[in-house]
């Protein structure tokens, strides 16, 4: 027989409450975490822990141990900045990065004769007859005595020029050297090149009307 004084039986919503209360405690959780998870967390749980068994045991060394927590982030402040002065300094403006653009070189008729000398003196002569012909070419262009065009062959050249007669045989007779000796593959010595090219120099008139 159960006295007066018994507490009562629980009720089920009693039990289920406080089998809720123990199974919500860390020991029964049964996640299946990963390890690195699980191991960075039980760590900074641990880190806090010390620190607080630090604070109320040892007051003066957990002062020391936030003192040199504030030191380290200053230094690593002062660092980041030191490094993006260093960028921000080494950084030019565009205007000096900018590379200065390139000056086409001027092909005119002075730099095809000045190249076909050059070629002729390390004896490349067929080289050399075609661009002093270039040369005379454009100087023909300039003095308004034939059209130019880089697709123009020497004969073509010849043809077309308006010139006195005397000065279109001139120009078919270097022409014709031209050919046999740079496309016929017959030698030219080079007093036989200074000659032809002494005659390519040579003034050259329009037609008389």
């Amino acid at each position: 027989m159960i006295g007066a004084g018994a507490p009562p039986d629980p009720t089920p919503d009693i039990l289920r409450a406080v089998l809720d209360s123990v199974f919500a405690s860390p020991a029964y959780r049964w996640v299946d975490e990963p390890f690195p998870v699980r191991f960075l967390r039980d760590s900074w749980r641990r880190l806090i822990e010390w620190v607080e068994a630090l604070r109320t045991g040892n007051p003066a060394a957990f002062r020391l141990f936030v003192f040199a927590l504030l030191l380290v982030l200053i230094l690593a402040l002062a660092h980041g900045a030191w490094v993006v002065w260093r960028t921000l300094r080494g950084a030019a403006p565009p205007s000096e990065v900018r590379a200065p653009a390139a000056q086409p070189e001027t092909r005119d008729a002075g730099w095809y004769f000045a190249a076909a000398d050059r070629a002729a003196a390390a004896g490349r002569t067929a080289e050399a007859l075609q661009l002093a012909f270039v040369g005379l070419a454009l100087t023909l262009d300039r003095q308004g005595l034939l059209r130019y065009h880089a697709s123009k062959t020497p004969a073509e050249c010849a043809r077309e020029a308006r010139l006195a007669d005397p000065d279109r045989e001139r120009l078919g007779g270097l022409v014709r050297t031209l050919y046999v000796h740079a496309f016929g593959g017959r030698p030219m010595g080079a007093d036989e090149y200074r000659r032809w090219r002494d005659d390519l120099g040579r003034p050259w008139h329009a037609p008389a009307h």
